[in-house]
């Protein structure tokens, strides 16, 4: 007769297949924490980008003197461009030789290095 049990082996195997196992999800777990941490990180780049387009949108006289190569926005370091644009009709042709603006092309890029991500707009002067 047979003794009723796991042997030695069954159980060394069963605790390998239990590790390799708890191992995978493991490193799932540290992939969606490093995810959602880069997630959140975008997400206050966009807030920060999006609330310095919408004052540049409330004051456009000022797009000039506050849009520059060097911006600071909350801890990311950022760059803004700005093109004069006249308006010809229906159509803008934006560059720098313009002499009396009707708009202004800006396009903002977050971080300044390796932009993540880059915004574009155009805001009318009233």
């Amino acid at each position: 007769m047979r003794a009723h049990g796991l042997t030695l082996l069954e159980v060394i195997l069963a605790i390998g297949v239990l590790t390799i196992v708890l191992l995978a999800f493991t490193g799932l777990q540290i992939s969606s924490l490093r995810a959602s941490s880069q997630g959140r990180i975008t997400q206050a780049m966009v807030r920060e980008a999006e609330n310095f387009l919408e004052t540049l949108r409330a004051d456009p006289h000022s797009i000039p003197s506050r849009c520059s190569e060097n911006l600071t926005l909350g801890d990311t370091s950022a760059s803004c461009q700005v093109s004069p644009c006249p308006l010809n009709g229906t159509s803008l042709r934006c560059g720098t030789d313009v002499s009396n603006p009707r708009a202004y092309r800006v396009t903002l890029q977050v971080p300044k290095d390796g932009p993540r991500m880059t915004l574009e707009t155009v805001v009318y002067l009233p």
